[in-house]
């Protein structure tokens, strides 16, 4: 997501924890239930400030809204968010259709199968990083050489 776009999705974010917030009572009142200062709170729900994770989990706790939900939105604008980032990396459209696939899907699976999933993410990505890396340092190498 280029700057803009993620000032955008931060407004959208602190509007729909106000949202939560309000629905609940007061600041004071969310303040008292939560243990978040009403300080605090104003400057969430006002974008000034990057809220944390416990803040937004006692919010969506006291509010009873999805997690999920105030952090992102709903799953439409995620999904129209992970597409548009996919798009601006210049991926093929066999790549990007496989992505929006695994993105749009993986809602329906287990949670074991959604943790196994990530862990062999993790460990592809991890596996690609340090071939880049060395790949890297081979190159430099070859250019240090080449200079002597």
């Amino acid at each position: 997501m280029i700057k803009s776009e993620c000032e955008m999705a931060d407004k959208l974010r602190a509007e729909r924890i106000r949202q939560a917030v309000l629905e609940c009572g007061t600041y004071e009142e969310v303040s008292f239930k939560t243990g978040i200062s009403v300080s605090t709170l104003v400057r969430i729900t006002s974008g000034k400030t990057e809220p944390k994770l416990k803040d937004i989990a006692d919010i969506a706790k006291l509010s009873r809204k999805s997690l999920d939900w105030l952090v992102f939105g709903d799953q439409q604008t995620i999904k129209s968010q992970a597409e548009r980032t996919w798009a601006a990396d210049a991926h093929d459209d066999e790549t990007t259709e496989a992505h929006n696939f695994i993105i749009w899907n993986i809602r329906t699976l287990d949670k074991e199968d959604i943790l196994a999933i990530a862990r062999q993410v993790h460990a592809l990505s991890t596996y690609s990083y340090s071939r880049k890396m060395a790949e890297r340092k081979l190159l430099s190498d070859l250019k240090g050489i080449q200079e002597q």
